[in-house]
């Protein structure tokens, strides 16, 4: 859909988040594009007759947000699956009750997945095995998603149907957790849960194509209620790139999503010498389906949480899990860069951090292209680290919204007495001087920019505790966090992120100024209107 004829916002407080942080009271959209932005007389003087005028009653406008780290393809398929959700479901009984109750309805045979779900969150705190999910899906395929996504629950027709049995070796960077006989207990790990979530997404996926795509456009237009106007989706294997294609072929989606892809499964081991991942990773796109990025895991959330250094007596203790030695972490980005790959590396803790800060030094002096480096996450970190990722151009995606719900459990990988770390360290991270972007990590939490921004000022927890406040950030880096760092970790801040002349026209209108307001009065804002291109697609 195109812009055809002016829009003129006036009466409005607009924040440009341009180098000087300029604010005006108007703009004019012309063809999908920011073409002035100054006084209401300025605007009125040089818009079309037939200009849509907009009075925005002093309302604040503001770059569209991007979400530069989120699962879209994942949480598309939402409204198809078991609600899991733990909380507000208290008890494993009260989960199996949503499955067996789910489950009845769906045909036999037909592949379901439960989303939401976090073993520690209920009573028993503990996942359910597979006899326990046999008896509640007699007929189906199932597979519930932990909360992380870094495991799953599987019952014994979705494991027979990928062949995991007594005999299946362990894979590459992950668990298949086995008893006392050598049986499956149908708890997988990382990569061990990689045939099981293919097979399920898949099939989700292709019973019906055309709804799948509804599916994704729907939940499109979730994010744009909450005034998201740009997704980088942090996990694109060969069958969700498909999706895409097939999506932005039938005119179905309203905003660009970057595709920050995968080897052949969610946890699978990247090989740069196949030129078929290669290709599909550089493969030509169109505006609204970006690639040319690379997703790597660096540390593991399961069994033993994230790669961390914690300092004991004064001698370092390392604790955790990898999923790559730290010179095949260098080597892989080494040679993405070589490619004209662009990569976003994941590490969660400050051992897996140092990782990719190695290998990101290693392409800076091999490369004098001033290519996008991304860092993920960071949940425990050394303030110390910052200095080095500013000097090194780094950008980093933080998710202070998972704060609200499983900071705690961040906190017990931090570790007893472990001072030098800090958790969802945003303020140091943006006092060393680094580029900092704040996404979602959807469907690991909530997707609204206001709700998370609101965390990253308040710190609050959903039991009311602080989650080390000292790392609290402003409104106005929050908010930068959300529009043009973001659009700067996406590759995009030449054409969006900022509201200047030239600027693709993505703006939101919202219903309090974000940087006169406190911060729970933030995660409270209502974004009343969404532009993309110019054109309106989101009114309250």
């Amino acid at each position: 859909m195109a812009q055809h004829r002016d829009v003129a916002i006036v009466n409005a407080t607009v924040r440009t988040f341009d180098h000087t942080d300029t604010v005006a009271t108007a703009l004019l959209m012309r063809q999908g594009r920011i073409a002035l932005v100054g006084t209401d007389d300025q605007i009125r003087s040089v818009a079309t007759a037939d200009a849509d005028f907009i009075d925005a009653g002093g309302r604040t406008v503001l770059p569209g947000f991007i979400d530069a780290h989120n699962h879209l393809s994942v949480a598309a398929f939402e409204p198809d699956a078991v609600d899991c959700w733990t909380p507000p479901l208290a008890t494993l009984d009260e989960v199996l009750a949503r499955i067996d109750a789910h489950c009845q309805r769906v045909p036999a045979g037909q592949w379901v997945i439960g989303m939401g779900f976090h073993g520690p969150a209920v009573r028993e705190q503990r996942a359910p095995t597979r006899w326990e999910l046999d008896e509640v899906a007699p007929r189906n395929p199932f597979f519930l998603i932990d909360v992380s996504c870094h495991a799953g629950y599987a019952n014994s027709k979705a494991l027979q149907l990928v062949r995991i049995g007594p005999h299946t070796p362990q894979p590459w960077g992950g668990l298949i957790e086995k008893d006392g006989r050598g049986e499956p207990t149908g708890t997988l790990l990382e990569a061990g849960l990689n045939l099981v979530q293919a097979a399920s997404w898949n099939d989700y996926a292709e019973r019906d194509w055309d709804r799948s795509i509804g599916l994704l456009q729907a939940k499109m237009n979730q994010y744009l209620s909450v005034g998201i106007t740009g997704v980088g989706d942090a996990m694109v294997t060969a069958k969700t790139a498909e999706l895409y294609r097939r999506a932005d072929a039938a005119d179905a989606m309203p905003f660009t999503v970057q595709q920050l892809h995968a080897g052949d499964y969610f946890f699978a081991m990247h090989d740069l010498r196949r030129t078929d991942l290669v290709d599909r990773i550089k493969e030509p796109c169109s505006d609204r389906v970006r690639g040319g990025t690379m997703k790597i895991y660096v540390d593991r959330a399961y069994p033993d949480g994230a790669a961390i250094d914690q300092i004991h007596d004064g001698c370092t203790r390392h604790v955790g899990s990898a999923f790559y030695t730290k010179e095949e972490v260098n080597a892989l980005a080494v040679r993405a860069s070589e490619l004209g790959i662009g990569t976003a590396i994941h590490a969660m803790g400050n051992c897996a951090v140092d990782s990719v800060l190695d290998a990101y030094e290693t392409v800076r002096r091999a490369s004098r292209r001033d290519s996008v480096l991304r860092l993920e996450h960071a949940f425990v970190a050394e303030p110390r680290q910052g200095e080095r990722m500013a000097s090194l151009g780094v950008d980093l995606v933080i998710n202070p919204g998972l704060a609200y719900h499983v900071g705690d459990d961040f906190s017990i990988w931090r570790g007893v007495n472990q001072h030098h770390l800090k958790v969802l360290p945003a303020r140091s991270m943006i006092d060393a001087g680094v580029r900092v972007s704040l996404a979602s990590d959807h469907p690991c939490g909530t997707y609204s920019p206001a709700e998370i921004m609101g965390i990253a000022i308040t710190r609050l927890a959903h039991d009311g505790s602080l989650v080390q406040p000292e790392e609290a950030i402003a409104a106005a880096e929050a908010l930068r966090g959300y529009t043009i760092n973001a659009a700067h970790a996406s590759g995009r801040a030449a054409e969006e992120g900022s509201i200047e002349v030239g600027k693709r026209a993505n703006l939101v209108m919202v219903d309090r100024d974000p940087l006169t307001s406190s911060g729970q009065e933030v995660g409270r804002m209502v974004v009343e209107k969404t532009w993309v291109d110019g054109v309106l697609l989101h009114t309250a």
